[in-house]
């Protein structure tokens, strides 16, 4: 039987990878997500002073903690089967590493995670969400496990002689994460927008929106009358990136007008290079 489920959630990367750092291995889940509670706690030590009304702040630091949900859907006895042993191996990387020391065993790692989900749990210091765990996963311990089994008569199950098989079953989580990049304001730049924390594929941000104008205003010949109603042209789209309304209804007549006569000024290049620049931060706009 064809697999429908498994098949979607890979070609769509909609796995929930959990990567142990102890044992090196990965397991991960065809997810439907159903919560992620993301909060970040700054952390503050106010000090009173004698005579001040308000107390004085000492940062201390902000921390992220998240809180996850997914249910993990089979349709096969097959896939059950395969499911819970992934739930499992998931359990049991919640144990840490241990060295033999004659009878007795010490604790050698603690049980740390990449975790890894689309583009809503990644390590942005990659850049990118890619779909390896281990390159690309969220470093976290988890503080809180539970999973719950669907005999509710919501889901089947695999019905076998001293053996009950979930065809569907829910995990959640907590966890507490760790950055393996910097944060906050460095240098005068904050990480992207639209790669921290969630990645947004596409977006047209403050960032490219510099860039691309940078790029246009290198390529048009300001001193021709085609080059000046391009850098119109591109004012128009910018603005429309920033809210200001869609592409079509910013342009004023005196605006459209210019633009129909930019072949006629001898500048069909510049008009071109001056709309792949806007296409490229107004995707979606217009």
């Amino acid at each position: 039987m064809t697999d429908y489920i498994s098949n979607y959630a890979t070609r769509k990367q909609y796995l929930f990878h959990f990567y142990s750092v102890v044992s090196g291995k990965t397991v991960s889940f065809p997810a439907l997500l159903t919560q992620l509670d993301d909060k970040f706690s700054p952390s503050w030590n106010p000090q009173k002073v004698f005579g001040r009304q308000d107390p004085i702040l000492t940062f201390q630091g902000t921390e992220r903690t998240m809180n996850v949900a997914f249910d993990v859907p089979s349709e096969s006895k097959r896939q059950a089967k395969t499911n819970l042993v992934a739930l499992n191996r998931l359990i049991n990387f919640l144990y840490p590493g241990f060295n033999e020391r004659g009878t007795a065993n010490t604790i050698s790692a603690s049980p740390l995670f990449r975790i890894k989900f689309a583009n809503l749990i990644y390590d942005q210091s990659k850049g990118v969400t890619g779909d390896d765990p281990q390159e690309h996963g969220l470093v976290c311990g988890i503080t809180n496990f539970s999973h719950n089994f669907k005999f509710d008569g919501s889901a089947g199950w695999v019905d076998e002689v001293n053996s009950a098989i979930p065809a569907l079953f829910s995990i959640s989580f907590s966890a507490t994460i760790l950055h393996t990049h910097d944060l906050g304001h460095i240098n005068g730049n904050y990480r992207p927008d639209s790669e921290f924390p969630y990645y947004v594929s596409g977006a047209a941000t403050p960032e490219n929106i510099e860039a691309a104008t940078e790029a246009a205003n290198t390529e048009i010949d300001f001193g021709t009358a085609a080059g000046a109603a391009a850098a119109e042209l591109y004012a128009v789209g910018t603005a429309a990136v920033a809210g200001q309304g869609g592409f079509a209804n910013s342009a004023t007549p005196e605006e459209s007008e210019g633009i129909r006569k930019l072949p006629a000024a001898g500048s069909a290049n510049t008009l071109t290079a001056t709309l792949v620049a806007l296409k490229e931060i107004t995707e979606g706009v217009y």
